[in-house]
């Protein structure tokens, strides 16, 4: 086997503001009232060798489906840290084709006093190492 066949290249597609609803946080009153969350993923995938037919890609509108579902299906969460692991662990699951992904999840609401901003999470994993392909 030559190198450039263990050395396969890779792109990221990067998928942006995405939002869906949940209740999401430890405050009681956020747990009441529920709020949009706006969510960015960037997978990492192999395009190399890949013809122009959508069998042969990550098809990435199947992603962003199944992450707006399962977030959606989660119904309330208290913390980011939380549903970040989840989502991740769904997309390593459900997605072989993905090498690694990134994932932000931007809180719009917080309750705090004097605080007018947004609080995200990012977080990145990879999935298979170069040696596992």
């Amino acid at each position: 086997m030559n190198s450039a066949n263990l050395n396969r290249e890779f792109c990221w597609i990067h998928i942006r503001d995405v939002y869906t609803f949940l209740y999401l946080g430890a405050n009681p009153h956020e747990q009441k009232v529920g709020q949009n969350l706006k969510v960015d993923l960037s997978v990492k995938v192999p395009y190399c060798g890949t013809s122009d037919n959508l069998e042969n890609v990550v098809d990435y509108s199947k992603i962003i489906d199944r992450v707006q579902s399962y977030i959606e299906g989660l119904g309330r969460v208290s913390l980011l840290e939380y549903l970040a692991e989840q989502v991740l662990n769904l997309i390593q699951k459900e997605f072989p084709g993905v090498h690694s992904a990134r994932l932000v999840l931007y809180k719009a609401f917080v309750p705090l006093s004097h605080f007018t901003g947004s609080v995200a999470i990012e977080v990145e994993r990879t999935f298979q190492t170069s040696a596992s392909k």
